[in-house]
């Protein structure tokens, strides 16, 4: 028994290493094994037995990636600072901003609400377009080392934690309560991060790392030496 969980750890790590080597992949519906290539530029794999798409290769992905992760950073301050909605009330106006609503958390005492909406609506996807404006432009500049697979790893980590969509839907059940109380007039802010929260959807989307990947592995040997056990 001493010798044969090491011979089964051995064929196992053959087997994947072969499967590796070969460049199979499962197909997601119908769990097929497929020997699969890098599809041309706008072009896509399918499954023969479901037709499932397996791989989907975009035209240019680094330069979308640069413009997107540019309109997303650029909308952000306006989208933080200026004003979201102005509710007005026996003319009083309050006017809400991403910044204020955060502040406000923290005057409450719910601080651990505050830095929960501080980090999934602002920092994260502030973090995840930073690195994927990185990542692009090391990928433009042809610096595939190691610094750039640790952005690869982090974007893939933080774009989880980036929750744009729930701020947004705050906002709408908001407005829809005050609507019946006041006035309420939408503001630059509101446009500004709607327009954010598309850039970003469409980064989150359409950013294939995959390609990079490939061109780091191709430098780095990684595909000719296979897996190691570490």
């Amino acid at each position: 028994m001493r010798g044969w969980w090491p011979c089964l750890n051995t064929r196992v790590v053959e087997a994947a290493m072969g499967l590796y080597q070969q460049n199979r992949v499962a197909c997601p519906e119908c769990d097929a094994l497929l020997n699969v290539a890098s599809p041309p530029a706008g072009k896509k794999l399918v499954c023969p037995r479901c037709r499932a798409t397996l791989l989907r290769s975009a035209r240019d992905p680094v330069g979308r990636g640069l413009a997107l992760s540019l309109t997303s950073l650029i909308l952000m301050p306006p989208a933080f600072l200026m004003p979201i909605m102005t509710f007005n009330l026996l003319g009083l106006d309050t006017v809400d901003t991403m910044v204020k609503g955060v502040l406000h958390l923290f005057a409450a005492g719910f601080w651990w609400l505050a830095l929960l909406v501080l980090f999934c609506s602002m920092l994260a996807p502030m973090l995840e377009s930073l690195l994927v404006l990185l990542i692009c432009l090391l990928a433009r500049w042809r610096a595939y080392g190691s610094f750039l697979i640790i952005l690869l790893k982090a974007q893939r980590r933080i774009r989880r934690w980036a929750m744009l969509e729930v701020y947004l839907l705050g906002i709408l059940v908001a407005y829809v309560k005050m609507i019946d109380s006041g006035q309420v007039h939408l503001g630059v802010g509101l446009l500004c991060f709607v327009g954010m929260l598309l850039a970003t959807t469409l980064n989150t989307v359409m950013f294939d790392s995959r390609p990079i990947w490939e061109e780091i592995g191709r430098r780095g040997g990684y595909r000719a030496r296979g897996a190691r056990l570490a």
